[in-house]
């Protein structure tokens, strides 16, 4: 007899739901690591006629899907999602005369805005010779090489780039949708889950010594508009697909 063990792969998608509605799916790349929990809410009742006070009835009051897993591949959208953010573009813009006040040999100052071209700066009316600073115009700092006494004014120009927010978004919805292959048995298995919210809790390491991985977690949440057919699941389903 065929034994029917497992060990899955796969691909995970994700869908925006908007007013109800879950949009194009979307691969979120490579996931190392992901399951799901399912929780319960009991209530025990013990009887009393025995003598062995045993648990005669268990009562489900709640029941509850959590997920959680780990991402590594941190495009624009990713991004958004491992740190519950909104993106903005914002273009490029001209600053004039920022004001930097008196400066100190040594300090790292930074400027507002990264890409940097055009800079200038002045102390007084008298323009600063670059050979008296060290400008790093990707990141938009500036360490000065001799203190200035007189207010120091900064003019450049900045480049195009994106913000991601952190912690400013909470409210999304996703459709989870996995495709899976059990390397075991050669068949094909999905899962989806109608409704997933993402928990803001997440860790987002800034130095590696490997490749970064992203912790995310959340929990499914019901769509009662599926508990008229027992083949959908008031959470989601999983789908055994059968080697052809």
């Amino acid at each position: 007899m065929a034994k029917n063990y497992i060990s899955l792969q796969g691909k995970f998608y994700l869908s925006e739901i908007a007013n109800g509605v879950a949009g194009a799916m979307r691969h979120i790349g490579n996931v190392p690591e992901f399951e799901l929990e399912i929780t319960t809410d009991q209530v025990e009742h013990t009887e009393s006629t025995s003598g062995q006070r045993t648990t005669d009835f268990v009562l489900t009051k709640t029941t509850g899907v959590n997920f959680s897993g780990q991402l590594e591949e941190v495009d624009d959208a990713n991004l958004q999602y491992i740190l519950s953010g909104m993106k903005s573009d914002v273009a490029s813009d001209t600053v004039t005369d920022q004001a930097l006040g008196a400066v100190k040999v040594g300090e790292e100052i930074k400027l507002n805005g990264y890409s940097l071209t055009a800079v200038a700066f002045t102390a007084g009316s008298t323009a600063i010779d670059e050979s008296k600073y060290e400008l790093d115009a990707v990141f938009g700092t500036v360490i000065f090489k001799e203190s200035i006494a007189e207010p120091v004014t900064a003019t450049y120009t900045t480049g195009a780039v994106s913000h991601t927010t952190i912690a400013s978004d909470f409210n999304k919805e996703y459709e989870l949708f996995f495709k899976g292959i059990n390397t075991a048995t050669g068949n094909n298995m999905a899962v989806r889950l109608w409704r997933t919210k993402k928990s803001p809790e997440t860790t987002f390491p800034l130095i590696h010594e490997e490749l970064g991985q992203f912790e995310i977690s959340g929990q499914a949440l019901s769509d009662v508009s599926k508990g008229s057919d027992e083949t959908l699941g008031l959470y989601g389903h999983v789908v055994t697909i059968p080697k052809a």
